[in-house]
């Protein structure tokens, strides 16, 4: 049986076309479901789009018996001038008691949770986007004390960015703001796995992405106390 130990439900704005990356830090006995919600560019009209099918697509995943679901889409809570599909993640888990939080979310928590205040935020969004994103970080508490993009137009074009590409703007953001206490590179969608323990070695800094802090907060709800190694300090606080 799949999950035997417990399922995440992952809600993605974008199709997913490597599940790879959770599944390198999932442990065995653990399983990731996924449903997309057809984004197919970083516009305001695709974002309306999603924010119309995410609460339906989340009870599916309910249905299906997952114990936590992560909403994707820093895009769906950064931009919008509430809450964003924050508020509903909460309301519907009050609703199903399945604990549930957008991904935007669980990388504040984990950022906290590594005592990170003063933060690098290194990105592969167009400039619009990136503005939303540092403005919701800094209504959170964090300081940003150097942005640094690959400036992609969507999502296609961020799933063939190379890995070397966000480790070389994290170094380049680290030289210009060495006082930094961590680093955030939000999105699923490029490769930054590989790159979180060689950073946080030569840095000397932790580092939350996406996959990876949504991972351990699904981990912590599924009260599963692993991870497989070599993707951060963040895992050891499971």
């Amino acid at each position: 049986m799949r999950g035997w130990r417990g399922q995440i439900g992952a809600v993605s704005p974008t199709y997913v076309d490597d599940a790879g990356d959770w599944l390198k830090v999932l442990p065995e006995g653990v399983n990731v479901i996924f449903a997309t919600l057809g984004v197919e560019d970083h516009t305001p009209k695709e974002f309306q789009k999603a924010i119309e099918v995410v609460e339906r697509t989340a009870r599916g995943l309910v249905k299906l018996g997952v114990g936590a679901v992560v909403l994707g889409g820093s895009p769906l809570v950064t931009l919008d001038k509430g809450e964003g599909t924050g508020g509903l993640a909460r309301e519907l888990e009050k609703e199903t008691s399945v604990p549930m939080i957008t991904s935007q979310d669980a990388a504040l928590l984990a950022l906290r949770t590594l005592g990170i205040k003063r933060l690098l935020l290194v990105t592969p969004y167009r400039e619009s986007l990136n503005q939303g994103m540092q403005s919701h970080l800094e209504a959170n508490g964090f300081a940003v004390l150097c942005l640094k993009s690959a400036l992609c137009p969507g999502p296609k074009e961020m799933a063939e960015l190379p890995p070397e590409l966000p480790y070389r703007l994290a170094r380049e953001a680290s030289e210009q703001a060495p006082g930094a206490d961590g680093i955030y590179i939000p999105n699923p969608k490029w490769q930054t796995m590989e790159i979180i323990e060689p950073l946080e070695e030569d840095l000397k800094i932790p580092v939350v992405t996406t996959v990876q802090s949504s991972a351990w907060w699904g981990l912590k709800k599924l009260e599963v106390k692993e991870a497989r190694p070599g993707y951060g300090r963040l895992l050891s606080h499971l």
